[in-house]
Protein backbone atom coordinates (compact mmCIF):
# COMPACT_ATOMS: atom_id res chain seq x y z
CA UNK A 1 0.00 0.00 0.00
CA UNK A 2 1.30 3.76 -0.90
CA UNK A 3 0.10 7.49 -1.44
CA UNK A 4 0.74 7.67 -4.96
CA UNK A 5 -2.86 6.26 -6.17
CA UNK A 6 -4.85 7.69 -8.80
CA UNK A 7 -7.49 10.12 -6.96
CA UNK A 8 -11.18 10.99 -7.53
CA UNK A 9 -11.47 13.30 -11.26
CA UNK A 10 -8.09 11.85 -12.51
CA UNK A 11 -8.00 10.23 -15.55
CA UNK A 12 -7.71 5.96 -15.45
CA UNK A 13 -4.23 4.84 -15.46
CA UNK A 14 -2.96 3.61 -18.09
CA UNK A 15 -1.10 0.34 -18.27
CA UNK A 16 2.12 0.63 -18.35
CA UNK A 17 4.41 -1.52 -20.49
CA UNK A 18 7.45 -3.46 -18.97
CA UNK A 19 10.13 -1.31 -20.54
CA UNK A 20 8.49 1.92 -19.42
CA UNK A 21 8.09 -0.02 -15.92
CA UNK A 22 12.24 -0.13 -15.81
CA UNK A 23 12.75 3.33 -17.20
CA UNK A 24 10.99 4.85 -14.51
CA UNK A 25 12.12 2.21 -11.80
CA UNK A 26 15.81 3.56 -13.04
CA UNK A 27 15.06 7.27 -13.35
CA UNK A 28 13.66 6.77 -9.59
CA UNK A 29 10.34 7.97 -11.24
CA UNK A 30 8.10 5.86 -8.68
CA UNK A 31 5.39 7.97 -7.72
CA UNK A 32 4.20 7.81 -11.63
CA UNK A 33 3.48 4.24 -10.79
CA UNK A 34 -0.57 4.13 -10.57
CA UNK A 35 -3.14 2.22 -9.95
CA UNK A 36 -6.22 1.94 -11.85
CA UNK A 37 -9.41 3.42 -10.77
CA UNK A 38 -10.83 -0.48 -10.32
CA UNK A 39 -7.94 -0.81 -7.81
CA UNK A 40 -8.15 2.56 -6.41
CA UNK A 41 -11.35 2.47 -5.39
CA UNK A 42 -10.49 -1.26 -3.53
CA UNK A 43 -7.70 0.77 -1.99
CA UNK A 44 -9.98 3.48 -0.34
CA UNK A 45 -12.52 0.87 0.51
CA UNK A 46 -9.50 -1.10 2.23
CA UNK A 47 -8.96 2.36 3.79
CA UNK A 48 -12.11 2.71 5.07
CA UNK A 49 -12.15 -0.70 6.78
CA UNK A 50 -9.18 -0.03 8.53
CA UNK A 51 -9.73 3.55 9.25
CA UNK A 52 -8.09 4.90 13.04
CA UNK A 53 -5.88 1.61 12.75
CA UNK A 54 -1.45 2.45 12.83
CA UNK A 55 -1.16 0.52 9.26
CA UNK A 56 2.49 -0.49 10.35
CA UNK A 57 0.79 -2.60 13.47
CA UNK A 58 -1.58 -3.56 10.92
CA UNK A 59 0.67 -5.10 8.73
CA UNK A 60 2.81 -6.39 12.02
CA UNK A 61 -0.34 -8.69 12.65
CA UNK A 62 -1.17 -9.80 9.02
CA UNK A 63 2.56 -10.64 8.86
CA UNK A 64 2.14 -12.36 12.16
CA UNK A 65 5.61 -10.73 13.36
CA UNK A 66 6.89 -8.79 16.72
CA UNK A 67 6.59 -4.89 16.46
CA UNK A 68 10.23 -5.44 18.66
CA UNK A 69 12.18 -6.81 16.26
CA UNK A 70 15.87 -5.63 16.74
CA UNK A 71 17.80 -4.43 13.72
CA UNK A 72 21.15 -5.99 13.89
CA UNK A 73 24.21 -3.16 12.73
CA UNK A 74 25.45 -5.79 10.33
CA UNK A 75 21.91 -5.62 8.36
CA UNK A 76 22.96 -5.64 4.96
CA UNK A 77 25.05 -8.85 5.25
CA UNK A 78 22.27 -10.68 7.12
CA UNK A 79 19.09 -9.71 5.54
CA UNK A 80 17.43 -12.65 3.52
CA UNK A 81 19.92 -15.10 5.52
CA UNK A 82 16.88 -16.70 6.78
CA UNK A 83 13.65 -17.49 6.18
CA UNK A 84 12.31 -16.13 9.43
CA UNK A 85 13.63 -12.64 8.57
CA UNK A 86 10.92 -12.44 5.35
CA UNK A 87 7.83 -13.31 3.67
CA UNK A 88 6.67 -12.86 0.24
CA UNK A 89 3.18 -11.91 -0.48
CA UNK A 90 0.79 -11.22 -3.75
CA UNK A 91 0.26 -7.16 -3.95
CA UNK A 92 -3.18 -7.06 -2.86
CA UNK A 93 -3.36 -3.23 -4.93
CA UNK A 94 -0.75 -3.82 -7.49
CA UNK A 95 -0.52 -0.98 -10.19
CA UNK A 96 -1.82 -0.74 -13.26
CA UNK A 97 0.42 -2.52 -15.36
CA UNK A 98 0.40 -4.85 -18.73
CA UNK A 99 -1.00 -7.92 -18.59
CA UNK A 100 1.89 -10.77 -17.87
CA UNK A 101 3.30 -8.28 -14.88
CA UNK A 102 2.61 -9.59 -11.78
CA UNK A 103 3.21 -7.53 -8.60
CA UNK A 104 4.61 -9.11 -5.18
CA UNK A 105 5.61 -7.61 -2.23
CA UNK A 106 9.20 -8.68 -0.09
CA UNK A 107 8.63 -7.70 3.61
CA UNK A 108 11.39 -8.24 5.60
CA UNK A 109 12.19 -8.05 9.25
CA UNK A 110 15.33 -6.28 8.39
CA UNK A 111 15.36 -3.22 6.88
CA UNK A 112 17.36 -2.84 3.96
CA UNK A 113 19.22 0.59 3.38
CA UNK A 114 18.14 0.97 -0.15
CA UNK A 115 18.06 4.59 0.19
CA UNK A 116 21.26 5.57 2.05
CA UNK A 117 22.11 8.95 1.59
CA UNK A 118 25.90 6.96 1.68
CA UNK A 119 26.15 6.24 -2.10
CA UNK A 120 28.69 2.88 -0.67
CA UNK A 121 25.91 1.64 2.11
CA UNK A 122 23.02 2.11 -0.98
CA UNK A 123 25.16 0.77 -3.59
CA UNK A 124 25.62 -2.21 -1.22
CA UNK A 125 21.74 -2.57 0.07
CA UNK A 126 20.44 -2.69 -3.30
CA UNK A 127 23.28 -5.08 -4.58
CA UNK A 128 22.12 -7.73 -1.90
CA UNK A 129 18.29 -7.31 -2.99
CA UNK A 130 19.38 -7.96 -6.46
CA UNK A 131 22.18 -11.49 -5.53
CA UNK A 132 19.11 -12.45 -3.34
CA UNK A 133 16.46 -12.04 -6.49
CA UNK A 134 18.83 -13.67 -8.63
CA UNK A 135 19.71 -16.39 -6.59
CA UNK A 136 16.28 -17.69 -7.04
CA UNK A 137 15.64 -20.87 -8.69
CA UNK A 138 11.88 -20.47 -9.38
CA UNK A 139 12.89 -17.26 -10.95
CA UNK A 140 16.32 -18.20 -13.23
CA UNK A 141 14.40 -18.54 -16.74
CA UNK A 142 12.59 -14.89 -15.58
CA UNK A 143 15.98 -12.90 -14.58
CA UNK A 144 17.91 -14.49 -17.63
CA UNK A 145 15.35 -12.94 -19.54
CA UNK A 146 15.40 -9.49 -17.93
CA UNK A 147 11.56 -10.17 -16.59
CA UNK A 148 12.46 -9.27 -12.83
CA UNK A 149 12.70 -5.63 -11.44
CA UNK A 150 12.26 -4.50 -7.92
CA UNK A 151 11.94 -0.95 -6.41
CA UNK A 152 11.46 0.48 -2.68
CA UNK A 153 9.63 3.32 -2.66
CA UNK A 154 11.00 6.32 -0.76
CA UNK A 155 9.33 7.37 2.70
CA UNK A 156 7.16 9.90 1.46
CA UNK A 157 5.23 7.58 -0.81
CA UNK A 158 4.53 4.58 2.16
CA UNK A 159 1.95 4.09 3.95
CA UNK A 160 3.63 1.42 5.73
CA UNK A 161 6.85 2.99 6.32
CA UNK A 162 8.30 1.06 9.77
CA UNK A 163 8.22 -1.96 7.67
CA UNK A 164 10.59 -2.72 4.84
CA UNK A 165 9.17 -3.93 2.09
CA UNK A 166 10.48 -3.60 -1.75
CA UNK A 167 8.18 -3.96 -4.60
CA UNK A 168 9.07 -7.45 -6.82
CA UNK A 169 8.13 -7.47 -10.37
CA UNK A 170 7.76 -10.72 -12.58
CA UNK A 171 7.05 -10.35 -16.03
CA UNK A 172 5.45 -13.33 -18.15
CA UNK A 173 5.02 -11.81 -21.41
CA UNK A 174 2.05 -12.88 -23.63
CA UNK A 175 4.58 -14.32 -26.74
CA UNK A 176 6.02 -16.63 -24.28
CA UNK A 177 3.26 -17.12 -21.49
CA UNK A 178 -0.28 -17.90 -21.17
CA UNK A 179 -2.32 -16.30 -18.45
CA UNK A 180 -2.49 -20.11 -17.05
CA UNK A 181 1.27 -20.45 -17.32
CA UNK A 182 1.58 -16.86 -15.47
CA UNK A 183 -0.59 -18.39 -12.77
CA UNK A 184 0.53 -21.63 -11.51
CA UNK A 185 4.55 -20.46 -12.04
CA UNK A 186 3.46 -17.56 -9.44
CA UNK A 187 1.19 -19.73 -7.20
CA UNK A 188 4.51 -22.32 -7.08
CA UNK A 189 6.80 -19.06 -6.19
CA UNK A 190 4.32 -17.75 -3.48
CA UNK A 191 3.71 -21.60 -1.86
CA UNK A 192 7.23 -21.97 -2.03
CA UNK A 193 8.62 -18.96 -0.98
CA UNK A 194 12.12 -17.25 -1.45
CA UNK A 195 15.35 -19.57 -0.73
CA UNK A 196 17.89 -17.72 1.62
CA UNK A 197 20.83 -16.03 0.94
CA UNK A 198 23.80 -17.14 2.26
Amino acid sequence: MQHDIVGDGQEEARELKWDEINGLIESGELARLKRSKEITEKYHEHKKLTAGLDMNQYMLKQLGWSPDEPQPQDAVERVFSARTLYTLRANDFPYSFEPGVVHLVLWSKIALPVHSPDKTVRDAAQARLTAFLQAQPLLRSLVGAGHVAWFVNYPELQSVARIFHAHVLLFFPRNCYSAEQEHITVDEILSHGFEPLA
